[in-house]
């Protein structure tokens, strides 16, 4: 058997077996001749190779190196020019991708340019050992090259090309670790020859060596090379994976499917990718995320429209000091409905919404727990996706980030900045106040207010026998917000429900949205995000193109330093502010703003802003402020509220939870199907609905009480930290909601036990 024999025999194989009996035909035709080398000419290449714990994400970085060619083939054909920094220069230079993404595109323009590089998903023998082919239409190698290339590890390749997007990653030989056997085949331009290799995993003698390592094909000392005439094998690079594990994707399309994933890991892709799938029989463009969130739809998506959305705000940067700057876009897509009931699902990992992008490729995500507590906007948790660009941070900032793997943030200085300053964007949007309290309003109950303070008071009794005391009554409402025990805050200000703008042209008023007499205060690098509204259109205002805007923003002074702001949508934007990092205490300065109009007077507004001294931080204490609290029901996992709350399906799995939302008060939120507290309802109900009802006033009294004692030792182990989370927020919430399980359970217990009615005892 010779090379070419070899190769056409791989081509056709459908099976590991196949494989595995060409290789021994093979080595029985040439002998000593054939060798197996060490990947990256390393020994001990298993730690590098099996970084990745994820074999789709393994796949997306075999596209990454794909389009990364076919860049690198238009930098040829184009000897350089123009000098692009960055991926999505090269792309709008020479392939004509516009500055907005590939939603601009024609679906025509997208499936074409996506035929350069095709990712095709092959039956194999089941999900654990697929076929997966990569083949792109780039600048190809040598057969002297690929030693030095595609079979490297850690090569600085790419270190000096700002126009190619790999380099935070570990490169396509992650794959290596999840394929039986692969085949990589690869023609330079129009080089006579085509370079050739297998690699596979070849177990050592236990008896000399601690573990095995990879290795790939040569015969002579060299990869193989073939005569393939340019009809059988094109310019570009074939990667054919045999026995690659996609156990982990089973589904066609949707979140556990490979489609799913690559448009989320793609996120918003430089260039289209095609995706041949023969398993379930379809093929598709894959555009990334963010643009059919934008409206891209191409043939085969499910909607012919793109998502409905009940807010978006485009993109948007602001500036973090030295580490550089992050832009951030988001969506809220219309409320989850029986048929679908995570509406994020569709385009992004529902727990963890927040995507961070380098190049367009998802490189970490945060979870929804910033949705749900910190942004204070719990019923947007299924709906709002979040966006923030890392191209334009600092490498300093970068290094500090993001891990080389692409699948997690590296928490730290960085981290807490960019969550912070997420934290302050998504709190200061009136929209997302609206649609949040709007979700929270739907379906609410009234409930006999009599009954709810006799409630509260049974309470506040409770309370202090665990030896929690109150000045006022626990539970009633108040018009002051506590502070933060540990960082000085400003509370903030209630405000009136938004009312929407009638523009006009020419405009007629532009105001700052803070009370005229009142001044701006500030204290050393706070950062406030202050509302502005005008009855101007969009296009009066760009931030990213300060000459042609006709809103001009004027910071006057040394007190504070003007960090970015919102694009002008609706007649409102957000100016970021932030105070000097060593001012004088009482310095003073101004924020002015001026709208031109053609032919007529400009129109301004301005307001005075000073540093006061920073206050000093609260000791944490026993004595936490315990917030009012309500009680809601929740119907079971059919109820929309149960996936709002991001309840697993299973009732017998969540009992209850309790989140402060922006109203300043505790919601209690309890299953009704929890089997603990339903059976012993049933046996309740069947005796007197009187006893029924009265079992479940004492029922929510009990969940009252932990979640209020849980509130305040949350408040007092945040202080301890100083803010930073203890765990992981997955984890956090599992712990929590197993612990909320066990209480109701004993609740169930207690309150049956208090109406003087023996508890019945559950079959299971």
């Amino acid at each position: 058997m010779i090379a070419v024999e070899l190769f056409h025999a791989l081509e056709a194989a459908d099976s590991v077996a196949k494989v595995e009996a060409a290789l021994e035909a093979f080595e029985g035709a040439h002998g000593d001749a054939v060798r197996w080398v060490p990947v990256g000419g390393r020994e001990s290449n298993r730690g590098i190779i099996e970084v990745s714990g994820d074999p789709g994400r393994s796949l997306v970085e075999r596209l990454t190196n794909g389009i990364d060619a076919i860049l690198e083939a238009e930098y040829e054909r184009h000897r350089g020019t123009p000098d692009c920094r960055s991926p999505k220069e090269a792309a709008a230079a020479w392939l004509n991708v516009p500055e907005g993404g590939l939603s601009q595109l024609t679906p025509a323009q997208r499936r074409s340019l996506a035929q350069r590089i095709v990712i095709r998903l092959l039956p194999g023998e089941g999900r654990e050992l697929r076929i997966v082919q990569v083949e792109d239409r780039g600048i190809g190698l040598t057969p002297e090259q690929m030693p030095l290339t595609i079979l490297s590890l850690n090569e600085s390749n790419k270190i000096r090309k700002h126009y190619v997007a790999g380099l935070y990653g570990q490169g396509g030989s992650s794959t290596f670790a999840s394929s039986r056997y692969t085949m990589i085949v690869t023609r330079y331009d129009e080089h006579p020859r085509v370079g050739f290799t297998i690699i596979r995993f070849l177990d050592l003698p236990p008896e000399q060596f601690r573990t095995g390592h990879y290795v790939y094909l040569t015969l002579n000392g060299r990869v193989l090379e073939l005569d393939l005439p340019p009809g059988q094998f094109e310019q570009g690079t074939l990667v054919r994976h045999y026995g690659y594990d996609l156990s982990g994707y089973p589904s066609p399309v949707g979140p556990n499917s490979m489609y799913g994933l690559l448009n989320q890991v793609l996120f918003d892709p430089i260039v289209p990718v095609w995706f041949d799938n023969h398993v379930h029989d379809y093929r598709r463009v894959i555009k990334g995320s963010r643009n059919a969130l934008n409206g891209a739809v191409d043939e085969g998506d499910e909607s012919r429209r793109g998502p409905s959305l009940d807010h978006h705000m485009p993109f948007f940067y602001v500036n973090l000091g030295d580490l550089g700057r992050i832009g951030i876009e988001y969506w809220v897509l219309e409320r989850p409905t029986r048929s679908n009931k995570r509406p994020s699902a569709a385009f992004v990992n529902p727990s963890r919404p927040i995507v961070l992008t380098i190049h367009g490729q998802d490189h970490a995500e945060l979870p929804s727990a910033l949705i749900k507590k910190q942004a204070e906007l719990p019923y947007l948790t299924q709906r709002l996706i979040v966006h923030i660009d890392c191209n334009s941070l600092t490498p300093m900032a970068k290094r500090a980030l993001f891990v080389s793997t692409r699948e997690d943030a590296r928490r730290g200085m960085t981290y807490e900045l960019i969550e912070g300053e997420l934290i302050r964007v998504l709190r200061s949007d009136d929209d997302l106040i609206r649609l949040n309290n709007e979700a929270r309003q739907a379906g609410m109950q009234e409930q006999d207010e009599a009954a709810l303070q006799q409630a509260r008071r049974e309470v506040a009794r409770l309370l202090r026998l665990h030896g929690v005391s109150a000045e006022e009554p626990v539970g009633q409402e108040t018009t002051r917000e506590g502070e933060h025990p540990e960082r000085p805050t400003h509370p903030r200000r209630t405000r009136p429900q938004p009312q929407p703008v009638d523009l006009h042209e020419p405009p007629t008023y532009i105001r700052i949205l803070w009370a005229p007499e009142d001044e701006i205060t500030f204290y050393a690098q706070q950062r406030r995000y202050i509302r502005i509204e005008t009855d101007a259109n969009s296009t009066y205002y760009d931030p990213d193109n300060p000459v042609a805007s006709r809103i001009n923003v004027i910071v006057t002074g040394e007190a504070v330093t003007l960090r970015g702001s919102t694009p002008l949508q609706g007649g409102r934007l957000r100016l970021i502010l932030e105070g000097t990092a060593s001012p004088r205490v009482g310095e003073a300065g101004a924020i002015r703003v001026e709208l031109m109009r053609l032919g007529l007077p400009s129109l301004a507004d301005e307001r005075t802003v000073r540093i006061v001294e920073t206050p000093p931080a609260r000791p944490a204490s026993r004595r936490v402020s315990l917030p009012p609290f309500d009680w809601r029901a929740v119907e079971g996992p059919d109820d929309q509220r149960w996936t709002e709350l991001g309840w697993p399906e299973e009732p017998g799995l969540v009992a209850s939870t309790a989140q402060k939302e922006g109203d300043g008060k505790l919601w209690i939120y309890y299953s009704t199907v929890f089997p603990k507290y339903a059976n012993q309802m049933v046996a309740f109900e069947r005796r007197d609905p009187a006893l029924a009802r009265s079992f479940t006033e004492r029922y929510k009294v009990w969940l009252a009480v932990h979640s209020l004692l849980l509130y305040q030792s949350q408040q007092e182990a945040e202080a301890a930290r100083g803010a930073r989370p203890e765990l992981d927020p997955d984890v956090a919430d599992q712990r929590e909601r197993e612990e909320r399980c066990r209480v109701a359970t004993l609740s169930a217990v207690f309150a049956a036990r208090e109406i003087q009615i023996p508890v019945t005892v559950d079959s299971d």
